[in-house]
């Protein structure tokens, strides 16, 4: 049997109720650099750049407020399906990756705090941004996506996606 996965001292999660799951369909979760070589080889992709350009897309990422002002930390995130759901997501609404699926999706449920999620998120922006600092090919992977043109919406824009389908979910759970 596989060891739990971990990250930064965290347990994966393991909920997958449709409150869960309906992330996948607008806001797939971002990559940590470790996910990049993860994901990859579980895919059988041994160039990474070919991985990133059939898989992944540049998100301008998460709006973070860093001593005194408020910046942008560039993320990787899935490629979209023309639906704008995860990529990796199959017929039946499964992932297709699940057991090496980005931190940004593995770690997070729709069941924790404001203040854990934040937690767990900060830890997973603070290695993306160091792969900025260090020039990691996490970085020259998304420069690259950009320039191919392959970007994702803003979070900002797939959140409020996200927010009106639970609105209409619970307005047609509210008239039955």
């Amino acid at each position: 049997m596989a060891a739990a996965r971990e990250e930064f001292g965290f347990a994966r999660t393991v909920c997958d109720c449709l409150e869960c799951s309906i992330n996948c369909h607008f806001i797939p979760g971002y990559l940590i650099p470790a996910d990049l070589e993860r994901i990859a080889g579980h895919l059988g992709c041994e160039n990474l750049v070919e991985f990133a350009a059939e898989n992944l897309l540049a998100s301008p990422g998460a709006t973070v407020f860093d001593r005194g002002r408020v910046r942008q930390i560039p993320t990787l995130v899935p490629a979209r399906r023309s639906d704008g759901a995860c990529k990796f997501l199959d017929a039946d609404n499964r992932c297709t990756i699940h057991e090496v699926s980005p931190f940004g999706c593995a770690f997070f449920d729709a069941h924790q705090s404001k203040v854990e999620s934040d937690y767990r998120s900060g830890s997973g922006l603070v290695q993306v941004d160091r792969a900025w600092r260090e020039e990691h090919p996490y970085s020259r992977l998304w420069l690259l996506l950009e320039a191919l043109g392959k970007v994702g919406p803003s979070p900002v824009a797939a959140r409020a996606r996200l927010q009106q389908a639970l609105a209409a979910m619970k307005e047609i759970s509210t008239d039955e």
